[in-house]
């Protein structure tokens, strides 16, 4: 299947306060060369579905991704050739007509949040105002500040963004 992503990145300041309403998604992501690319090929699992993906820049808000479902079993086998891997939660959360895609990072990654909205076209696109719980907007640097995502700490993810003059705060989950 191929889909064009429209979307804007933002960071989470604070997560919403009922964001414990929400039954988050388990995703893990393999990258099979550098993280993040403009182009990039990924295996990704998402709750239950297994995807191998391609994903090719058309602007910084516009991708084109390639998704192909594969077994368990092909995922577990192209897991072992991926360089870097990371686990997360994501989050569906109603935002007026939209639906927000909060990530909160697992592991090394623990604390640090982002949300994606994605849009049928630019004018909604570009008319978007955040509420606000989000933090700053990531969009034009998301790809370059997420190199390496599967290696990199909390840690070095606060220094990445301090280079581009952006404080990163961690975010807690509520239990």
């Amino acid at each position: 299947m191929k889909q064009t992503e429209r979307e804007r990145v933002f960071l989470v300041k604070k997560l919403p306060e009922n964001i414990s309403n929400y039954i988050p998604t388990p995703i893990s992501v393999g990258d099979f060369f550098e993280s993040n690319a403009t182009d990039a090929l990924k295996i990704r699992q998402k709750g239950d579905k297994y995807h191998l993906i391609k994903k090719e820049t058309n602007t910084a808000h516009e991708r084109i991704e390639h998704v192909i479902d594969i077994k368990k079993g092909e995922f577990d086998a192209l897991v072992k050739c991926t360089v870097q891997f990371h686990r997360k939660k994501r989050y569906f959360y109603p935002f007026k007509k939209h639906v927000c895609e909060i990530d909160y990072y697992l592991d090394r990654l623990d604390g640090y949040a982002r949300v994606e909205v994605e849009f049928e076209n630019d004018e909604d696109m570009f008319n978007f105002i955040s509420p606000e719980w989000f933090g700053n907007e990531i969009t034009e640097i998301n790809h370059e500040i997420h190199e390496n995502l599967g290696i990199v700490t909390f840690e070095e993810m606060q220094e990445r963004y301090r280079q581009c003059g952006i404080e990163l705060s961690r975010v807690v989950l509520p239990n």
